[in-house]
């Protein structure tokens, strides 16, 4: 203390180490720390994260919705509206006029195990038809359909109601359709109850234990060498059927009888000549014919539209229809506010 005033500090004199601790804390307090940093960067992602994932929920919010808008109208609108171009097009049919569809017509009906969409099972009926009209067109411009229109035209349409194996078939729509008529399945009893033109066709002969097979088709002898006589018959299709040993053919008619009452030993080329059948035989497979008969109406503007059944069966329900479509309308309107509610209460949080 040997020459210094005794007023003087001498904490006013700082040494070189001192000044510069003192500027390094100066500096640690003004930068963040690396904790602040990593803080700040996690907020920033979070908040920009936000609106992404509003955006996700959103969009599958909207096809949740579409998914079950395609689910409920495959099981009810689609139901509706078949229903109701059902009705329209049987009221259109009620003043077309009635005929029989030709001889060549082919129809195929049959049974099938379908879901029930439970446990249990059950069966429906489906068939596919080719069906032929002999068709001339009038002067008025018009077709005049039936049996006895001479130098007609044979005008083709086709039907089917088939089951439906898509995998888009959901909510129990077990169909699948084609043809004019809307809801061509409606048909599928009428069809059951129609034999058609099928041949062979068997005619029982009170003389003989077996009934005549009669064909509508070819049987041809067999000439054949060191073989057994016989005839040999097909179906319509070409095919096969089976032999014979006396056939005899009705040439006005175009059909043959054929039967194995007299065995091999009469068996021979001349039986198509032979009248061994009972009289009036011919007649009574006619009359079977014109009495087993399937009836359509048809369109005289488009024979191609056609209508099978009874159009005064159809059922009527205009409004199902409507009331249908406004209550799907209603569910999806509902899911949508839904959904852009709670877009817009998650955008206000992130606000």
């Amino acid at each position: 203390m040997i020459g210094e005033a005794f007023w003087e500090n001498p904490e006013e004199e700082k040494t070189p180490v001192q000044e510069s601790k003192q500027e390094e804390l100066v500096q640690e307090q003004s930068q963040p720390s690396l904790n602040d940093l990593v803080h700040h960067s996690n907020e920033e992602s979070s908040s920009s994260e936000e609106p992404l994932n509003t955006a996700l929920r959103t969009v599958s919010g909207v096809v949740t919705l579409a998914v079950f808008s395609l689910i409920l109208w495959n099981s009810l609108g689609h139901a509706f509206l078949l229903e109701t171009e059902s009705t329209d097009y049987a009221n259109e049919a009620m003043s077309w006029p009635i005929t029989s569809v030709h001889i060549d017509s082919e129809i195929e009906v049959w049974t099938e195990e379908v879901s029930c969409g439970d446990e249990s099972t059950c069966y429906e009926d489906f068939f596919r038809a080719n069906l032929i009209l002999n068709c001339a067109l009038l002067d008025d411009g018009k077709y005049s359909c039936g049996p006895e229109v001479e130098n007609g035209t044979l005008i083709q349409t086709n039907l089917a109601c088939k089951p439906n194996h898509s995998i888009f078939a959901i909510g129990g729509n077990q169909h699948s359709i084609s043809g004019p008529m809307p809801n061509p399945c409606s048909s599928a009893y009428e069809l059951w109850e129609y034999d058609g033109y099928d041949f062979p066709r068997q005619y029982f002969d009170e003389r003989y234990d077996d009934p005549w097979e009669v064909y509508d088709t070819e049987c041809r002898w067999q000439s054949e060498t060191n073989d057994e006589p016989y005839w040999n018959c097909y179906f319509d299709n070409g095919e096969y059927d089976t032999w014979w040993y006396h056939c005899e053919f009705a040439a006005n008619e175009s059909l043959w009888f054929c039967i194995d009452a007299f065995g091999s030993e009469a068996s021979s080329e001349d039986n198509q000549n032979a009248t061994e059948r009972p009289d009036g035989s011919v007649q009574d497979i006619l009359s079977e014919l014109s009495d087993d008969v399937l009836e359509v109406r048809y369109d005289p503007s488009d024979p191609t539209r056609v209508y099978i059944g009874d159009p005064g069966d159809a059922s009527s329900n205009s409004m199902a229809f409507v009331s249908g479509f406004m209550i799907l309308g209603v569910l999806v309107l509902i899911g949508m506010i839904r959904i852009a509610s709670a877009a817009a209460k998650r955008s206000n949080k992130v606000e």
